[in-house]
């Protein structure tokens, strides 16, 4: 039997599309044993997870609050990765996290959004650090971490590799803005049939994975929602995401995300960066 979309169904499916987008995707490959050997562990100056830090000799490593050095996440040399509009096209973004329990998240008590945004966005305890220019003579930069700590239990738990490609999206509804285009309640009014088939129409759209730009992924809701100020249109930076190819936790299979306010974001200034992440 012929399915009967209503009017309202067939509308809210042509928004949805013209949402679409492109990201930045990532792969990560964990670095195995035989690459360790062979002595084939990226270059400092390498996009990765975890690993040796692209570190000058004037680097100043970050610190958190209370002095413990932080850990490398992620690092992004964006001569590596495809273009993409409005973001860096050149030099190295790093994303550093403390190794406590909330891997740098910090929440007040009693909950104010006001003061949450202040601690989501103040770098205490997580450090982004963008280097525009980058050099590739190991002369000239710091190539050991004998300074550096054991770092306790990561979300990322070996270093890995990483792998770019353009790809696009769509909104996806545990977006913020996924309410503003369709309507509070729209996936509620839908009928069976209209269920399966909207299923269907975003089976192959998802916020998930590894990624630069596009719409974020979240566990619990859209942080950006609460937290944010209304006039500011805060952007995904990074996500860190399970993978196929390396072992990724963030808690109860959560995810991580990094945004950036996008005046800043053209500025370059990664002082204005959000961190999240959640899980189930």
């Amino acid at each position: 039997m012929d399915i009967q979309f209503t009017e309202n169904f067939l509308e809210k499916q042509d928004i949805i599309l013209a949402t679409k987008t492109t990201f930045i995707h990532i792969e990560p490959f964990e670095v195995n044993d035989e690459e360790s050997l062979k002595k084939e562990l990226p270059k400092s100056w390498y996009s990765k997870y975890l690993g040796l830090p692209y570190m000058p000799k004037n680097f100043k490593y970050p610190h958190s609050k209370n002095g413990r050095p932080l850990a490398l996440l992620a690092q992004i040399n964006f001569a590596e990765t495809p273009k993409l509009e409005g973001y860096p096209t050149a030099g190295i973004l790093q994303f550093f996290i403390a190794d406590d329990d909330l891997w740098g998240l910090e929440f007040t008590d009693p909950y104010d959004s006001v003061e949450q945004f202040k601690l989501q966005t103040s770098q205490n305890n997580f450090r982004v650090i963008y280097h525009p220019e980058i050099i590739e003579d190991e002369n000239f930069l710091i190539t050991s971490v004998d300074f550096l700590p054991d770092f306790n239990y990561l979300p990322v738990e070996r270093e890995c590799r990483l792998e770019f490609s353009l790809r696009e999206e769509v909104v996806w509804h545990n977006d913020y803005r996924f309410e503003r285009l369709l309507g509070e309640g729209f996936l509620a009014s839908l009928t069976e049939e209209e269920e399966k088939a909207w299923a269907d129409f975003t089976e192959k759209f998802t916020s998930q994975g590894n990624k630069i730009g596009g719409y974020a992924d979240f566990v619990q809701q859209d942080v950006r929602r609460f937290l944010t100020p209304p006039d500011e249109n805060w952007l995904l930076l990074l996500q860190i995401d399970w993978a196929d190819n390396a072992r990724i936790q963030w808690g109860d299979s959560g995810v991580g995300n990094f945004f950036i306010e996008e005046k800043a974001l053209g500025a370059l200034d990664f002082s204005r960066v959000l961190y999240n992440w959640d899980c189930g």
